[in-house]
């Protein structure tokens, strides 16, 4: 509406109330942004699966949601975890925490002397190159038991004839676990 003069005789209230709505949208979206940014970058973080070591469970080009905050590990977790030398952190399964003792018989993993149930596993039996790498230190230790210390995870992947695992480097220290997975999109 124009006024006799030919100027916009629009109401400077209303105008106040609409930028005043578009002020608050705009901080609403930015609060969410920054929400969404930090919880992804800080709570959870997306992941894709690179190689064949989790299968089953666990296809190469899965994608996995990581837990990186107020998460407890405990035995058949699967975690991801910094690997010294290692550009790409790898997905394990926990078999053994702290305190407990881990053995190999060549056929079967052994928990404080409890054979291991594992349902998950890609192949129900080791094929000779695996055993191959029970030649050193961690072989011989797995022979009588290796007994964790309070801060180690025993890792290994569902796929046990393709994994690359505590059963060739050792065990895991918990500060290298980067978060526990939680979901598998």
């Amino acid at each position: 509406m124009q006024d006799n003069l030919g100027e916009s005789s629009e109401n400077p209230l209303r105008t106040k109330r609409i930028n005043r709505g578009v002020t608050a949208a705009i901080g609403v979206i930015l609060v969410v942004l920054i929400a969404a940014i930090v919880v992804l970058f800080f709570i959870v973080t997306p992941y894709a699966v690179s190689g064949a070591s989790m299968q089953p469970t666990l296809q190469d080009g899965d994608h996995i949601m990581v837990l990186k905050v107020g998460f407890e590990i405990k035995r058949g977790d699967i975690i991801l975890f910094e690997r010294p030398g290692s550009d790409y952190p790898p997905v394990k399964r926990v078999i053994a925490m702290g305190g407990d003792t881990v053995s190999f018989d060549g056929e079967s993993y052994y928990v404080n002397g409890e054979k291991l149930e594992e349902s998950y596993l890609f192949e129900d039996f080791y094929a000779e190159d695996y055993l191959s790498v029970f030649d050193g230190e961690i072989a011989k230790a797995l022979e009588v038991g290796l007994t964790l210390k309070s801060d180690e995870l025993f890792v290994l992947g569902d796929n046990r004839n393709h994994s690359y695992d505590s059963h060739d480097y050792g065990p895991v220290r918990q500060d290298r676990v980067i978060g526990k997975v939680v979901n598998i999109y």
